[in-house]
């Protein structure tokens, strides 16, 4: 392509780029006079028409949206406590049932915490503090048990 072809699809393309600036504030944090408010439309601009929404499928008609709520007699709390007890476990912080000696098994300890750290990540915002707080500090302890593990030697 020439040199001349480019610089005149350049012109062309630049003759249809259009750019508005929606701030409503300057730098400065003064309200800009000529801005354009979402609840407003600019003078001589065409009204956008919504694109339909699609129809619900068969599955969806019947679906009721609704907030959902914790069954009774569990809590997050329980569910932390039942995740992090194989990791102590396999951190030989405790002693399997039924057995005598606790024995130390950090690959599948590290599963362990890694799925406590998977459930803190797919939760976030959804947790009370007291509920994010108790995650994060569970995740500690067992990071810091199991780096004492990996460091020890073997025995």
């Amino acid at each position: 392509m020439a040199k001349g072809d480019r610089e005149r699809d350049r012109a062309r393309d630049e003759e249809k780029l259009k750019v508005t600036d929606r701030r409503l504030f300057t730098a400065d944090g003064e309200l800009r006079s000529d801005a354009v408010r979402e609840d407003e439309e600019p003078s001589g601009s065409a009204e956008v028409e919504e694109p339909p929404r699609p129809e619900p499928t068969d599955d969806e008609q019947g679906f009721e949206r609704r907030p959902v709520e914790e069954p009774k007699g569990v809590d997050f709390t329980m569910l932390i406590n039942a995740m992090a007890e194989p990791a102590l476990l396999f951190l030989g912080e405790i002693r399997p049932p039924g057995s005598g000696e606790p024995e130390v098994d950090l690959g599948r300890a590290r599963i362990q915490i890694d799925m406590l750290d998977l459930l803190r990540v797919k939760c976030r915002g959804n947790l009370t503090p007291e509920e994010e707080g108790l995650l994060d500090r569970i995740l500690y302890q067992l990071r810091m048990l199991y780096v004492a593990r990996a460091n020890q030697p073997p025995s």
